[in-house]
């Protein structure tokens, strides 16, 4: 078969092997491995970088069986703004373009469409329809809710009537598609209820991740690379650590609070926030005085695998929004994957998976983020149960080879002969 995955927002193969592989590269290495011809359809402009990879469209071949489209887009520093909207314009246009030029004898047998950007979503909607090529679309975030969910009173009111495009646009790709993924259930539910497309073959696809292991020698580089250039002590397990964008997703100031407290003082714990983003310069001055907490800024994925073998947990500060709350985000998949219990005050999805599977500590009202860190550091036999109630649940429930092993076997069996279009 050929597939076409589209998905900005991510890292590309192209990006460098030391870089977070996510969606779009793990499932298309699923496909490959199965046998299938897989083509990256992406913005030039690097969501996560803020640069454009070629200023131009590109094909770039990455092995017999795959290739990456690159479309160009304008470009933007923020992620919530409008100029992200008008990059999302440019983009779908630009992919509109694209697909007036793609040849019948290169359509594909099958696209997965990454959801936001509505734009892009809405131009492939039209042009798949119109050729009767089978899509589904992966819904990962509210757009265009999102925008009014920051707004209030008349302000909304406004944003409401400018967004109404935008509205009907995602209403519109949503319902024309044979059928929705979403990243959890409650995601499904919403996308389902937004765009009243209850296709039988609706499903529930987690954000897993496709981990690869380092060799020895390679985990000893990169610990020696943290003990000289950042000055941790690798010869403890002692570390409670962050991973992300350090911006307003994230609630920082009861971790503030936490690390400033009088029960962590004394305490032989190390916190290392890996990341970059418009709040690390304010909580670097909050902490700059605290000789336990590192903020060595990007970290490659050989780095963040080393540093996760001497973590004892990871912290997962996310603002309690709606989307947040229906979400089960990358990272908690990955602490799972490695044993690591969750430190966090996120309702919704996540709390259930910690309380129902005991995997992590729930920061409430009555029980601080500095009391959970302290149970974390002083009760190792509740911390390795966690741990290892974390390791199982992975296997059970979020296991790659699981998820999207059973998402090909799917997309073989209904969509791999031509006859069953629709």
């Amino acid at each position: 078969m050929k597939i076409w995955l589209f998905q900005t927002g991510e890292f590309l193969p192209i990006d460098g092997n030391k870089l977070r592989s996510m969606r779009a590269i793990n499932l298309s290495e699923y496909f490959i491995k199965n046998g299938h011809y897989t083509t990256l359809i992406s913005s030039d402009f690097s969501h996560q970088m803020k640069i454009h990879r070629t200023n131009k469209f590109s094909k770039i071949r990455i092995n017999k069986n795959c290739e990456v489209i690159l479309i160009p887009s304008l470009g933007y520093s923020s992620n919530i703004s409008f100029k992200r909207l008008l990059d999302h314009f440019i983009l779908g246009i630009n992919t509109f373009k694209y697909l007036l030029k793609t040849k019948k004898l290169d359509y594909p047998d099958f696209v997965f469409i990454g959801y936001p950007p509505i734009e892009t979503c809405f131009f492939l909607s039209i042009w798949l329809k119109l050729h009767k090529i089978p899509f589904c679309i992966d819904v990962k975030d509210q757009w265009p809710h999102i925008f009014l969910m920051k707004t209030k009173g008349f302000m909304r009111k406004i944003l409401k009537i400018i967004l109404k495009p935008y509205f009907y646009a995602a209403r519109y790709s949503l319902k024309q598609a044979d059928f929705l993924t979403a990243i959890t259930p409650k995601f499904l539910n919403w996308s389902e209820n937004f765009s009243k497309n209850y296709s039988k073959n609706n499903q529930t696809l987690y954000l897993v991740p496709n981990i690869k292991e380092i060799s020895e020698q390679k985990l000893n580089e990169n610990l020696i690379w943290w003990q000289k250039e950042i000055g941790i002590d690798i010869n403890q397990k002692n570390k409670i650590i962050f991973v992300g964008s350090i911006n307003n997703a994230y609630d920082f100031d009861e971790l503030i609070l936490a690390l400033l407290s009088p029960k962590l003082e004394e305490s032989k714990l190390e916190f290392i926030i890996c990341g970059e983003g418009n709040c690390k310069k304010e909580l670097e001055e909050k902490l700059n005085h605290k000789n336990n907490v590192f903020f060595p800024g990007w970290i490659d994925y050989e780095k963040l695998l080393a540093l996760k073998k001497l973590s004892i947990a990871t912290l997962a500060p996310y603002r309690n929004t709606n989307d947040f709350q229906m979400s089960i985000p990358n990272k908690i998949i990955d602490s799972l994957f490695f044993g690591l219990p969750i430190i966090t005050s996120l309702k919704g999805e996540v709390e259930t998976l910690i309380k129902e599977y005991n995997v992590g500590y729930f920061c409430e009202s009555n029980i601080t983020w500095s009391d959970q860190i302290d149970a974390c550091l002083n009760y190792p036999k509740e911390r390795n149960k966690y741990s290892n109630n974390a390791k199982e649940l992975f296997q059970n429930k979020f296991n790659s080879d699981l998820v999207y092993g059973k998402f090909i076997e799917f997309i073989e069996l209904n969509y791999s002969k031509k006859d069953m279009r629709r």
